[in-house]
């Protein structure tokens, strides 16, 4: 059963926030997803159900969050998810990692640069429809409700 929350404060919806192409060859669409604690793809991902502690399935969305944290271990389980089809459609971030840099090179999943301050909003927005594309993330969803 879908469960939806009404957003009163819809000054964002339609408008656009800054992003930083890192490396993305397209427009992405999908359904955000926002972390609001760092990701370690070590031990915050199971590859095998794509989902994230905390955050559910990661699979096919925009997965927005703050930093990414722990090991070498990053590209693979990017790759893993790759292989089972179940990567997330871009990763939005306020610091680049190097090595998930490269795991998204790999796989070639597009990752996105923000502003801390404009991730803060997006928190909100968790489970809006959105698009990134040139140097911007629209929020899509006007009537203002969003999946919960």
């Amino acid at each position: 059963m879908l469960k939806f929350k009404v957003i009163w404060d819809l000054r964002w919806v339609g408008m656009d926030i800054p992003v930083s192409k890192v490396f993305s060859e397209s427009e992405v669409c999908g359904v955000l997803r926002v972390s609001k604690k760092p990701l370690s793809f070590l031990g915050d991902v199971d590859v095998d159900k794509a989902e994230v502690k905390g955050l559910g399935s990661i699979g096919g969305v925009i997965l927005a969050v703050h930093a990414f944290v722990g090991s070498t271990v990053g590209p693979y389980v990017l790759f893993s998810l790759m292989k089972r089809g179940s990567l997330p459609k871009a990763l939005i971030t306020t610091a680049v990692d190097p090595t998930i840099l490269a795991g998204c090179v790999l796989t070639g999943l597009p990752l996105y640069k923000v502003n801390p301050k404009d991730l803060e909003l997006l928190i909100k927005y968790d489970g809006c429809n959105v698009c990134l594309q040139g140097g911007k993330l629209t929020i899509l969803d006007s009537a203002g409700e969003c999946l919960e």
